[in-house]
């Protein structure tokens, strides 16, 4: 059997990516930190973490934190079963989100997670293609990802479709596409993406046009940035519908490809085994996903 203490260090490291944070976390000595993930690793006879800066896990150092946060999850249940009524204490719940699901419908769920438990909220954002390896690693409980799961022990609910409308401004519009969106535009008018993760943008125009087109773009990892970039006609990009639709109406924005949208799949993916809190939790952002994103395409 693992040493808890030791768990608890290990995890505390790879979150912190460092030795001295991970000490004041756990109000420890960064040399007793350092002495019980060496003693762990020592147990398990592999490196856990690759001491630089910052720190990071190694393959076998992952598969271990993935392991304590499970033993967590089935002793938060195990207390919540016995003296459901004595639970004082915050528990933190780590998740992975995709920014948009954060800046339109996850909120109205956070909203409601945090009247029904004495929960700290713990968010990982990325975009929403590799959010779910947050969840194999074991750094998050959740995740919402557009990533069908394809690996043992996960479960994985259907969220619905986010979708997204290739938008500008309108002088935007007049300045690089006079004569329409078409392919030759596409491949010149500057466009956004939130990273260089970010496919969206692209995807929408291998669909469009049937080719890969290559337009000069801007890379602006923020959504409030990313959106104030073509909110100011710096370039255009693609936006969910919920965001962009009140832009449209009082014509800040137009829609450069009226009547077409690209559709992203969303899931939220979670271990089959959780506590009763993490069950709730899921049951939440899943009921308010499926009011807010439009049902999956037959």
């Amino acid at each position: 059997m693992l040493d808890a203490k030791h768990l608890q260090a290990l995890a505390a490291v790879i979150t912190e990516q460092s030795f001295e944070k991970a000490a004041r976390a756990l109000f420890l000595t960064q040399s007793a930190v350092s002495q019980r993930v060496r003693q762990l690793e020592e147990r398990v006879g592999q490196m856990l973490v690759v001491r630089s800066a910052p720190v990071r896990p190694t393959p076998a150092g992952m598969a271990v934190l993935r392991h304590f946060r499970q033993l967590s999850m089935l002793e938060q249940s195990l207390f919540e079963e016995l003296a459901p009524e004595r639970s004082d204490d915050f528990v933190t719940v780590a998740l992975a989100v995709n920014a948009d699901s954060l800046d339109t419908w996850f909120l109205a769920g956070a909203r409601e997670i945090l009247a029904e438990a004495k929960v700290l909220l713990d968010l990982v954002v990325d975009d929403q293609s590799v959010t779910h390896a947050y969840l194999r690693s074991g750094e998050v409980q959740g995740a919402i990802t557009s990533t069908p799961a394809n690996f043992q022990g996960l479960a994985t609910r259907d969220l619905g479709d986010m979708e997204y409308l290739c938008v500008a401004t309108p002088d935007f519009r007049a300045r690089h596409c006079p004569d329409g969106f078409d392919i030759e535009a596409a491949g010149q008018a500057p466009m956004v993406m939130f990273s260089h993760k970010d496919a969206l943008q692209h995807e929408f125009l291998q669909q469009r046009f049937g080719r890969e087109v290559s337009p000069p773009v801007h890379v602006m990892p923020s959504n409030i940035g990313f959106q104030g970039l073509i909110l100011q006609g710096g370039a255009f990009g693609m936006v969910s519908r919920n965001l962009a639709e009140p832009h449209l109406k009082n014509g800040e924005l137009v829609d450069l490809a009226p009547g077409e949208t690209l559709r992203v799949p969303h899931y939220y993916q979670c271990w089959s085994l959780q506590s009763a809190l993490s069950e709730r939790v899921g049951d939440i952002i899943v009921r308010t996903a499926r009011a807010h994103l439009a049902p999956r395409s037959p």
